[in-house]
């Protein structure tokens, strides 16, 4: 998340110098290869990139071709690039036994939404959707590139006029939103066969940490290195928090743990943690975020406190239903051997990724199957 916050904060920069850029996108691959299809990077005029869509190899031949396009003004294009064997006009003999399709396009570009513009508005204002845009065509065809993004909301921006795919597409987001998973679909049109990539856009994460003590500073180091937001709340002025924490984003102040709901912005894609060591405290934040839509809670301290903690709450509130505790994860952290507070915000942070990902966060050489999920290929 972190790379693409830079790229688009990069974009948004030329954009106020009137500078055109090339945005490549990897978009479909086959094989095994290091980045899925999402993964973008952007080409400056002068060479410069940012993001990556390999572990490596490929940026330089992208960004000599994203320059090209620039400088000639051409159209958006579909490369394909064998990662496979060195013998071929775009091999590049990895060992990542894939090929690689890369999007290319210059922006802007007449008539053509800006891509990093409605992938911006998403990150910034916290909005769900999903992300169309077509990747192959018929010959002569101007539908490359073009693209529909549906938000969560409702609201539908983009540049894809074309009245059967737009229909197409709206029809078909609300299925891939469900089943949360980016597809490739193949869509029959006037024209002819057309793919089109559906991504999931989803915000960074958001951390909100309960607590002020010294174990905090470095759990905000690390979600900021993650590209994470990270929002500070305790019983101090915000000003006060902010001199404390002044890598965090946002500073709260809350004195009545029950008003958390009310006092703090929680979403589907935030993580709250509970460190004040103050049981009384912590139990009542626990208690007030089990309502919250948090998927994930962590709780600082001991089993024996986490459990005391639960089995209290159970008491007080016999109505909730018995999952809405699933989601409290007490005591916090993955089993990494922790000791420092180091070590324990490395094992808080790769819980909270691997619940947002919904994986269990054992080791790799363990896990049966393809380590990323493959892009499901429809029509």
């Amino acid at each position: 998340m972190k790379d693409r916050i830079h790229l688009l904060t990069t974009a948004a920069r030329l954009r106020s110098e009137n500078q055109s850029f090339a945005l490549a996108t990897v978009v479909k691959i086959n094989g095994s290869t290091y980045r899925r299809p999402g993964a973008r990077m952007l080409i400056e005029q002068d060479g410069t990139t940012h993001g990556i869509i390999s572990g490596g190899c490929l940026e330089g031949e992208v960004a000599q071709q994203a320059i090209t396009l620039i400088e000639e003004g051409g159209t958006p294009q579909v490369l394909p690039f064998d990662l496979t064997d060195d013998d071929l006009i775009l091999g590049f003999g990895t060992g990542c036994n894939g090929i690689v399709h890369v999007l290319i396009e210059p922006v802007p570009a007449p008539g053509r939404t800006d891509p990093t513009q409605l992938l911006d508005a998403c990150l910034r204002d916290r909005y769900f959707g999903v992300l169309a845009t077509v990747i192959d065509v018929p010959d002569g065809s101007d539908l490359l590139a073009r693209r529909l993004l549906l938000r969560d909301d409702g609201e539908v921006q983009g540049d894809l006029s074309e009245a059967d795919l737009r229909d197409a597409i709206l029809a078909e987001a609300p299925a891939v939103r469900a089943e949360d998973r980016h597809q490739i679909q193949t869509i029959t049109t006037a024209e002819g066969n057309v793919e089109v990539l559906f991504e999931i856009i989803q915000p960074p994460v958001r951390l909100v940490i309960f607590g002020t003590g010294h174990d905090v500073h470095p759990v905000v180091r690390m979600a900021k290195e993650l590209g994470w937001p990270v929002t500070i709340v305790g019983r101090k002025p915000p000003e006060e928090l902010a001199a404390r924490f002044p890598d965090a984003d946002e500073h709260r102040f809350l004195m009545h743990p029950e008003e958390v709901n009310k006092q703090v912005p929680l979403d589907a894609r935030s993580a709250a943690v509970v460190m004040n060591h103050n049981y009384l405290r912590d139990k009542t934040l626990v208690g007030a975020l089990l309502t919250a839509p948090v998927p994930y809670v962590g709780a600082l301290g001991p089993h024996e406190r986490t459990e005391r903690m639960l089995a209290e709450l159970q008491t007080e509130n016999p109505s909730l239903p018995h999952t809405a505790y699933d989601k409290v994860h007490g005591p916090v952290g993955l089993d990494i051997g922790t000791e420092t507070p180091e070590e324990i915000a490395l094992s808080i942070i790769a819980e909270i990724q691997a619940v947002h990902h919904n994986r269990k966060g054992g080791m790799l050489r363990h896990r049966h199957g393809a380590i990323h999920e493959t892009v499901k290929m429809t029509g």
